[in-house]
């Protein structure tokens, strides 16, 4: 499922509410039941792990939280560049990877924000980014190697552990598209207030390849908070039942009312 927004102020119905999306198959979704739904940032840093994030995972929670999102999937930054720079053996430095999880974990816990582990992957021969989900710990410890893989590699564990392969804001200046036969979805919205991912083809890219859309606010600091994510029926249990929803997911935020000039069929 996807949620394509509708024209702001559209009315169905003698309904008094405003519907702010179309929910393909169902109809209209109003306000009311968008709020009910559980919200999800899908693409977000710590200044524990990624270099180029400004926040730590304590301020990275409290802004989520404020932002109205009911749990995040933490993406640090998963390269050769960073593993090759730790010392000691794969379980130290998997421990050091998930340190901004952990510690973000520790304080979802006391805020009410559930926290899942992921990561954004890069391959040691291109810059592309690809966010994956569903990898929990246990895995991040029992594949050694593992920011060595090439992406048809990425894709055979994908496949064989259950997870999900989506390629990062594709479209940004020196980036290329992944094969689509290796992908599982394209982030067709990238809410990073300091770069241009040209959304717009990246939604193209994944229409015209059957891919599923994600959406996220790629948060590095405190102006990229709240531009981005999923909306979910239910709160996930873990990695693997994020999985399961991802593929019936719709789009956040309202932004996207602009982004999407989709209309419902007729």
């Amino acid at each position: 499922m996807q949620l394509f927004p509708l024209t702001p102020g559209r009315k169905t119905g003698t309904s008094a509410e405003k519907v702010v999306y179309w929910l393909p198959g169902t109809g209209p979704l109003c306000e009311k039941e968008l709020s009910a739904m559980f919200k999800l940032e899908t693409h977000c840093h710590t200044s524990e792990v990624s270099g180029c994030s400004r926040l730590s995972a304590v301020q990275l929670v409290t802004q989520l939280k404020r932002s109205g999102y009911g749990g995040a999937v933490i993406t640090d930054h998963f390269h050769h560049g960073y593993f090759d720079s730790l010392t000691g053996s794969w379980t130290q430095k998997i421990d050091c990877f998930l340190s901004g999880y952990r510690a973000a974990r520790e304080a979802g816990a006391q805020a009410g924000l559930h926290i899942y582990c992921g990561l954004e992957f890069r391959t040691t021969t291109s810059d592309n980014d690809y966010l994956l989900f569903g990898a929990a710990p246990e895995l991040l410890y029992s594949t050694p190697e593992l920011h060595r893989y090439t992406i048809p590699q990425l894709r055979a564990l994908a496949d064989r552990e259950g997870l999900l392969l989506v390629q990062a804001h594709p479209f940004r200046t020196g980036l290329t598209r992944e094969d689509p036969a290796l992908l599982d979805g394209v982030e067709v919205f990238n809410g990073n207030a300091r770069h241009d991912s040209h959304n717009d083809d990246a939604l193209r890219f994944a229409r015209e390849n059957g891919l599923l859309f994600f959406s996220g606010s790629d948060h590095h600091e405190t102006e990229d908070r709240g531009r981005g994510g999923m909306v979910l029926p239910r709160e996930p249990k873990d990695e693997a039942d994020l999985v399961r929803l991802l593929p019936s997911a719709g789009l956040l935020p309202d932004i996207l009312l602009e982004f999407f000039p989709v209309k419902p069929e007729k």
